[in-house]
């Protein structure tokens, strides 16, 4: 989830009078207010802790003090402590029914706890009562995104991208809401917009690489996936994207008889599978899918060791077990071939029956 910007706090002014004999005393509240600006000037030096701490004191002195809480609120989102954020913000709510941007802040914290339906309700009504910025719209449209309200999600990011033609992210999640959507090419589209206003967006480089892969262009999927990498070299989906890209060229090439070229395609893949594992050992995924490219190169001593690795993570991942079987029958094993299909049948895997009915 992007993060939210913390809109400016302002700095509440002080009251104070003086007696007939000149000694300044305190107004009632300004030990409050007091507290209140030092919170904003540790906020504004981004001392989050230390202006939490003010504005705590703040409302401790003053129950009714509906800023100290909005802005306690936002900075607790920032800290991503968001339930207790979705506290304090209801009472700033409450405090203050024409601050519309109090319901904003709302909702972006109920996005991040997963209340989507919450953030959907607070969105709207912040949009009723005046908040009238595309981010609105465009966290409107991602909690609809999570609820798979995919034609109310893309029409809040086509209301956000209205407003601000370079709304990267908008574009992005368009993207993802029209391939969830089955429009493909639709998605292309958007991700290579995200991009173009923001290079730096390695995540929109990699679905791009994901939806080129789905329209079989498996050249430009590769280009798209080293373009994520390119910008975070440790951003280790996009090593196993490209290496599923390679694979499938393999798999391409083996159906039109160019042996040698699959062969080098499915020993490109197995690199970028080792690449994923090297940035994290317990992606299970990556360790199926370094069985499966050994398995295309007859190593089937190397597949079942990574089909192994992908169970030891993960006990009931069906696919590995099925390619572990696969693995397992070419070694000769047939015992532990029979125990693993059967083990893929009982997690729900259906075409390994064929496999179990030569076990009996």
């Amino acid at each position: 989830m992007k993060k939210i910007f913390i809109l400016i706090i302002s700095l509440v002014s002080i009251n104070s009078f003086a007696q007939d004999n000149q000694t300044s005393i305190t107004a009632k509240g300004q030990d409050a207010e007091l507290a209140y600006n030092e919170g904003v000037k540790f906020f504004l030096n981004q001392d989050l802790p230390a202006a939490l701490g003010e504005l705590s004191k703040a409302i401790d002195l003053r129950s009714d003090f509906g800023k100290a809480y909005y802005n306690r609120g936002v900075i607790k989102s920032e800290l991503k402590d968001f339930e207790s954020a979705i506290s304090d913000l209801s009472i700033a709510v409450q405090l203050l029914p024409d601050m519309p941007k109090t319901l904003f802040a709302r909702g972006f914290a109920r996005v991040n706890t997963s209340d989507f339906n919450g953030a959907v309700s607070d969105f709207t009504l912040a949009i009723k009562s005046g908040y009238n910025k595309p981010n609105a719209l465009y966290y409107r449209g991602v909690a609809h995104l999570k609820l798979k309200n995919y034609d109310e999600a893309i029409k809040d990011f086509n209301e956000a991208i209205s407003m601000n033609e370079n709304y990267a992210y908008a574009y992005h999640d368009r993207g993802s809401a029209k391939r969830l959507k089955g429009n493909p090419q639709g998605a292309e589209n958007d991700y290579l917009k995200a991009v173009e206003i923001d290079p730096n967006l390695y995540f929109a480089y990699n679905n791009l690489g994901a939806v080129r892969s789905e329209l079989k262009k498996y050249d430009e999927a590769i280009t798209a996936y080293s373009e994520a990498l390119n910008v975070n070299a440790e951003y280790y989906p996009s090593y196993n994207g490209r290496g599923l890209a390679k694979y499938a060229q393999g798999v391409n090439n083996l159906t039109r008889d160019k042996t040698e070229d699959a062969e080098k395609n499915f020993k490109e893949a197995i690199k970028d599978f080792e690449k994923t594992i090297n940035f994290n050992n317990t992606f299970e995924i990556a360790h199926n899918n370094l069985g499966m490219a050994q398995l295309k190169l007859k190593n089937y001593k190397e597949a079942e060791a990574a089909f192994t690795k992908a169970i030891k993570i993960k006990a009931d991942y069906p696919e590995a077990y099925a390619n572990r079987g696969t693995a397992r029958e070419n070694l000769r094993n047939f015992t532990g071939a029979c125990n693993d299909w059967e083990k893929a049948v009982s997690l729900g895997i259906e075409h390994a029956d064929k496999y179990i009915k030569n076990c009996k």
